[in-house]
């Protein structure tokens, strides 16, 4: 049997919409996000490592692939190994399902479906940090993987309830269908919006809900005995897992790609516009990192059965009888 390489389809898997672009995108938006929270705590952050700081997330990230890695006695060493490293290549293959250029990576259209999948790999990245924790045979490390596990599996129910919110408008599991619509859901269901912003700093652990390894309590939580190479990946799986999360919103709620195109090259203009309001979304999670002070573990699991998990509950309820009773009948949607 032979096999046909399509050059097109590796330039798009290793380099443009596909990993090098991704890679790249993640150390930008890391940037972005050092250098506004730097200027709100009043510092000037990255400096010296290209223009502006702008190199420093890749210089970091070269630093800790050349140090010493240094793996306990006692720990699982397979799991200590595997976890980082599995847990950035789903991230990385989650990205790929992303239209950021008005197509996903693997194909055109995508799939009825692909939305509930992207969550799923979601999910399992968080289940493998988890394992990275608990495999460093740590205390620090144990306890940090156990909020990670107690914070995703409670958070998990309202992101994915809310998630379903715009998928009901459009009428559709499918991410193209859902950032195709003629209306994005942020003008019909801007109160989802607000809610999936929330739930996704806890699912990204970022502040007020950042307890499984906030430094006050666990050291480093889960991270705390990682160096060299497998710290990397582990700051690098972060990150994405950031740029994820917010191109989710982006796709979800602000109309994916969708722009106004110029002179052709609808790549050009649908990858700048989704960067654009990839950035919007990064600068505001950004700012709720920044000025909100973290919370108690219990008042982090109230937060999500008292609070969010109702709400995420009526936010469906109501965006269900406005498609049924207001929007279609009034021809508003798809």
């Amino acid at each position: 049997m032979s096999f046909i390489l399509d050059p097109v389809l590796i330039f798009r898997i290793l380099v443009f919409p596909g990993f090098t672009f991704i890679f790249f995108l993640t150390l930008f938006c890391d940037w972005v996000e050092r250098k506004l929270e730097a200027r709100i705590q009043n510092r000037v952050g990255p400096m010296v490592a290209g223009p502006g700081g702008i190199l420093q997330p890749l210089a970091d990230f070269i630093k800790l692939l050349s140090k010493e890695d240094i793996e306990p006695r006692d720990a699982k060493k397979l799991v200590f190994r595997i976890a980082p490293i599995a847990a950035f290549s789903i991230m990385v293959f989650a990205m790929c399902f992303i239209p950021i250029d008005g197509a996903s990576v693997l194909s055109t259209g995508g799939f009825n479906g692909d939305l509930i999948i992207i969550l799923v790999f979601s999910t399992v990245a968080n289940f493998l940090l988890f394992l990275a924790g608990w495999a460093s045979a740590n205390p620090y490390g144990t306890i940090g993987a156990a909020r990670v596990l107690t914070q995703f599996l409670g958070y998990d129910i309202p992101f994915l309830l809310l998630a379903l919110t715009p998928a009901f408008l459009a009428g559709s599991l499918s991410i193209f269908q859902i950032a195709g619509s003629a209306w994005p859901a942020i003008l019909l269901a801007p109160w989802a919006f607000v809610l999936f912003i929330i739930t996704l700093q806890a699912e990204l652990e970022r502040d007020p809900f950042d307890v499984p390894h906030s430094d006050s309590e666990v050291v480093g939580g889960l991270e705390t005995e990682y160096t060299g190479a497998k710290l990397a990946f582990l700051h690098l799986t972060r990150d994405i897992q950031v740029v994820f999360g917010s191109a989710l919103v982006v796709t979800l709620f602000l109309g994916g790609p969708s722009g106004p195109v110029f002179f052709g090259l609808d790549w050009f203009w649908y990858t700048l516009w989704f960067v654009l309001k990839l950035l919007v979304v990064i600068v505001i999670s950004e700012y709720i990192t920044t000025v909100v002070a973290r919370l108690r573990i219990d008042q982090v699991l109230t937060g999500n059965w008292k609070i969010l998990l109702p709400a995420a509950i009526i936010s469906l309820i109501v965006a269900v009888a406005l498609v049924t009773w207001v929007y279609h009948p009034l021809g508003i949607g798809v």
